[in-house]
């Protein structure tokens, strides 16, 4: 049995779950997500900054119906993404925001454009969480909390916001 890294799982997992179109802006640590989402057949489309993909991600949302995704690069990214997030939010648009984060192990040491990403996104969605282990990508993104979160992300009409946000930090998605 051959290992599969993080990117390639975050890669499948989404595509699993209909993902089709990925809107962003590749750099640390999300680049390898960008690949591996175009080898398993998810069309990746490069922005300019962080806020349109988020727009695009969340028009792609109301337009299909079901979630857009956005991948952004750590700290600045993740703040520059929320725009789109808060209009899905308000707009009850499904969409997804994945964003970069420091590794694990550094949290609250001053890591590279270290930022409470969760936290911040935590007011314009319904499910935010740090992914801490490869093992957690699934779980996160289609395994255990699909009766929950999914029908959530698919239902265009929820007043509570079908939104969600995954911090995934460079150390899962290398191992």
């Amino acid at each position: 049995m051959s290992e599969v890294d993080g990117a390639t799982l975050m890669a499948r997992s989404l595509k699993q779950q209909g993902i089709d179109h990925l809107f962003g802006v590749v750099g640390f640590p999300v680049g390898p997500i960008a690949a591996a989402a175009q080898k398993e057949g998810v069309a990746y489309i490069g922005m300019r900054n962080e806020q349109a993909a988020s727009y695009a991600a969340q028009a792609y949302g109301y337009l299909k119906g079901r979630p857009g995704a956005c991948i952004v690069v750590t700290g600045p990214g993740v703040v520059h993404g929320l725009a789109g997030l808060a209009n899905a939010q308000q707009n009850c648009w499904p969409m997804i925001l994945i964003g970069g984060a420091s590794e694990t192990y550094r949290g609250g040491m001053g890591a590279f454009q270290e930022e409470r990403q969760v936290l911040i996104a935590s007011p314009f969605c319904k499910f935010a969480h740090a992914i801490d282990t490869v093992a957690r990508i699934p779980y996160y993104v289609d395994g255990d909390a699909e009766r929950h979160l999914w029908p959530a992300l698919r239902s265009t009409g929820s007043a509570a916001g079908p939104e969600l946000h995954c911090a995934t930090p460079c150390s899962p998605l290398a191992e």
